[in-house]
């Protein structure tokens, strides 16, 4: 059987169900493929927790699923402490660093939300989409025509459209079936994960420590008193960490965090993934384009790898309905544009977290003393801090008052 669409979309991630969401929305007719397991309904807390930036929440808000969240299960994050490993010790170095919601017009600098919320809520809303046809199995192979793409799924369906969207994660079958090379680091650190209940209350405050190893630790508030942890650490390290039962794993961390939350309880055994920088050498090929972990990864010391993914699918959408009417859905111009649009702010991100990963893993006396030091001044200096919060949170910057 061959069905004509306008846009297949590949990825069942919450890119790919935002891109299929989001596109669907615009009229054009999707074929969304993925294989990927329901979001849990057994409402225990998720382990893979994102800080929504405030751009993505009004995208969400676009799509029409931020009100479908459950606000019971996510938190606004009001100030952010960060440590650097001076501020650890007695060295009277400095290294400290404290943004504020306030300080920088904002009502928020972001929202803690479960990855498992955010599913729920695009699953829910894809099911009520006319236009939208979901194929429940894995592409399999695809070919370029004059007119589109062509892709066949595992069983056996041939769909046809003039656009593919390749949502489908770091291992992005879409980029490597159009071997779409990429470049790639290996941090040789795991991001560890793991909720935990709190002895003290965190005041949607979220806490980062930097170790003069290039290992950071985040605490990231939670509701109801809980912190979900974000730790990445070196290889040995999250072996170590993995090895742990419960308790010992929440009075390790609580060490590490120098109690800053008090005693801790786990709430969900730790996770590990492996973390790598990755960025394709191309955001487009001829009638495709890449959004999300398939195009580009970042060190997630910022937090930022999903925002970055929901600021393509942002971009592609403004693009696309905001086109020319003689220009179809996959003009070159069209991708070009996408491109251009993301590449820069996703080299900067990916420059930025891999700069402060090394600035922190060097022991150099010289350099213990340059990023401490620095930490220190910026924190003197309202006006610049509160152009860098508001960049990283994407929000536009303005001039001190």
């Amino acid at each position: 059987m061959q069905t004509q669409f306008d846009v297949i979309v590949v990825g069942g991630g919450v890119a790919g169900n935002a891109s299929a969401l989001g596109l669907a929305q615009t009229g054009a007719r999707v074929a969304h493929v993925c294989l990927d397991a329901p979001a849990s309904s057994d409402g225990a807390l998720d382990a893979r927790i994102y800080a929504l930036s405030n751009p993505n929440v009004s995208l969400l808000k676009r799509l029409r699923v931020w009100d479908a969240l459950d606000a019971t299960r996510m938190c606004s994050v009001s100030d952010m402490h960060i440590m650097g490993d001076s501020a650890q010790t007695q060295s009277g170095m400095g290294g400290q660093l404290h943004f504020s919601a306030y300080d920088t017009d904002m009502t928020e600098l972001a929202w803690i939300v479960e990855q498992n919320n955010i599913q729920k809520a695009l699953q829910m809303a894809l099911r009520f989409v006319p236009n939208l046809t979901a194929f429940r199995t894995n592409a399999s192979t695809l070919s370029v025509r004059d007119h589109g793409i062509d892709l066949t799924t595992h069983n056996g369906d041939v769909l046809s459209a003039p656009l593919l969207v390749g949502a489908d994660g770091a291992h992005s079958w879409t980029r490597q079936a159009l071997q779409i090379k990429h470049t790639f680091f290996d941090y040789e650190q795991h991001g560890v994960v793991a909720n935990f209940a709190c002895e003290k209350p965190h005041f949607n405050c979220a806490h980062q420590w930097f170790f003069n190893n290039g290992d950071v630790l985040a605490l990231l508030p939670l509701p109801n008193q809980c912190a979900s942890m974000v730790y990445s650490c070196k290889n040995p390290i999250s072996a170590h960490i993995m090895s742990m039962n419960d308790a010992e794993l929440a009075k390790h961390v609580s060490e590490l965090s120098h109690n800053t939350l008090g005693a801790l309880t786990t709430l969900t055994s730790a996770q590990a993934f492996p973390l790598k920088r990755m960025l394709a050498k191309k955001f487009i090929a001829p009638h495709t384009l890449l959004i999300g972990d398939a195009a580009h990864t970042v060190h997630p010391l910022a937090g930022q790898g999903l925002n970055l993914g929901l600021q393509d699918l942002s971009t592609w959408l403004d693009l696309m309905t905001q086109r020319e009417p003689h220009r179809a859905i996959n003009d070159p111009v069209l991708l070009r544009r996408y491109e251009r649009a993301r590449l820069a702010p996703t080299m900067e991100m990916q420059g930025v977290t891999h700069a402060l990963h090394r600035l922190f893993q060097s022991p150099h006396p010289i350099a213990r003393h340059a990023r401490n030091a620095g930490m220190s001044l910026l924190d003197a200096a309202p006006p610049l801090k509160r152009r860098l919060i508001q960049a990283a949170m994407g929000q536009q910057t303005t001039d001190a008052p």
